[in-house]
């Protein structure tokens, strides 16, 4: 009997296979529960999509019944997710006055988890849009009206196409719900706004005149003047290029005044037709100028409040030429250098503040200029050559986007 007890013990070769049978279980669940997660992962992300989308096309167009929003809905969810193993997922449809909203929920079942008694995983997922009628849109057009402009008909060819991009938008947007505001720059930008805010002195409570930057660092974002002269705009007549035939009465000549935003979109594009090109090229000035239009603070307030939960900010920047002009820097200083550096800031300073910005390098090349803009607003750079009717075609384009961007994603 010893012997055989001996026999037993000393054979393991079954005691080894029954214990990596027992240990490979839960190795296989493990690895077999990351293929079912996975595809759990990658319908969720295709429900998601289809109702982002359905919701989008149940919201865009601008004379639908609900019931026919619905529908639109249904069957966009319908015609763009693939089979489910689980079966078609409960879809709800939620109109209201301002937003639709889609909900889908499905249970996925399992294949590998079974084995942990897990035989189905839940999906739910929700989008919200805004209705058209429900977003509004503050859209800012930063122009380049320096003496290049005056060439190969462009300032022409970008009137046009920005006219049109006001019309386009007065079709798609209710006339109470879009405000247009214009900044034409050149070295400096002719503006009225508190005398308050500004270092020249004025008789009149109402101050109108031109203006270059502000002292550094208030040059690179839109804190409201206080009564230090160092935060308040200025005049700079230390140099040529504000002298003589491009001093401030050249600006008031060719009628390039700042337009605050403004629900009046036939006085835009009356007065965007009077503008004519003058003088060098300031571009962060403009877009610090343009950035202030949006702000709803003042010295301009027309804006509203950066969380307005329907409203949309646009600022779009264009420009024919390298930076000319000189602004102040750190250590009391004036160089282009220093106007290159305070626009990469200007730019983040935009978009951090939830707007959106679109620049347009206008029959350009050089990397000096299409470095900067690329940078100012990633993703929404264009670079259209003279004539042939680019211009016309980028400004469409921007057009589509503000268009789909009022009515976006809200949640």
């Amino acid at each position: 009997m010893l012997q055989r007890l001996n026999c037993w013990s000393s054979d393991t070769k079954g005691n080894v296979a029954v214990m990596f049978a027992i240990a490979a279980v839960p190795v296989l669940l493990a690895m077999g529960s990351g293929v079912d997660y996975l595809r759990y992962y990658n319908l969720r992300t295709d429900i998601q999509s289809a109702i982002d989308g359905a919701a989008l096309a149940a919201a865009l167009p601008a004379s639908k019944t609900d019931a026919q929003r619905v529908a639109i809905a249904k069957d966009y969810f319908k015609k763009n997710l693939r089979d489910l193993p689980g079966g078609a997922p409960k879809l709800q449809v939620n109109l209201s006055a301002d937003e639709v909203t889609i909900s889908a929920d499905t249970a996925v079942p399992t294949t590998f988890m079974r084995l942990g008694g897990i035989d189905k995983m839940m999906i739910s997922e929700t989008t919200q849009v805004m209705r058209p009628t429900a977003g509004s849109a503050e859209v800012v057009l930063v122009l380049d009206y320096s003496g290049s402009m005056d060439r190969k008909n462009k300032y022409q060819d970008m009137r046009d196409a920005a006219t049109a991009m006001i019309n386009n938008l007065d079709a798609a947007i209710p006339d109470d719900k879009l405000k247009i505001g214009l900044v034409p720059f050149s070295a400096m930008v002719y503006t009225s706004m508190n005398k308050a805010y500004v270092t020249q002195p004025s008789a009149v409570q109402s101050w109108t005149g031109c203006t270059q930057d502000r002292r550094h660092p208030f040059n690179r974002g839109v804190k409201t003047p206080t009564p230090a002269d160092e935060t308040k705009w200025g005049y700079v007549s230390d140099n040529g290029e504000n002298a003589g035939s491009y001093d401030c009465s050249a600006y008031q000549n060719n009628n390039l005044k700042i337009i605050p935003l403004t629900t009046s979109l036939t006085s835009v594009k009356s007065k965007l037709g009077t503008m004519r090109p003058v003088g060098n090229t300031n571009i962060p000035l403009g877009t610090e100028f343009g950035w202030n239009l949006l702000d709803p603070d003042l010295p301009f307030d027309e804006a509203l409040p950066y969380n307005s939960k329907f409203n949309r900010k646009f600022l779009v920047l264009l420009t024919d030429g390298v930076q000319t002009s000189e602004q102040w820097g750190t250590g009391n200083a004036r160089s282009v250098a220093n106007g290159n550096e305070n626009l990469l800031t200007i730019c983040e300073g935009v978009r951090e503040s939830g707007i959106t910005v679109f620049t347009i390098a206008y029959d350009i090349t050089d990397p000096a200029v299409t470095t900067l803009l690329k940078s100012c607003a990633p993703g929404n750079y264009y670079e259209p050559d003279s004539g042939g009717g680019e211009i016309g075609q980028v400004f469409s384009a921007i057009t589509r986007e503000i268009k789909n961007q009022t009515v976006r994603i809200s949640k």
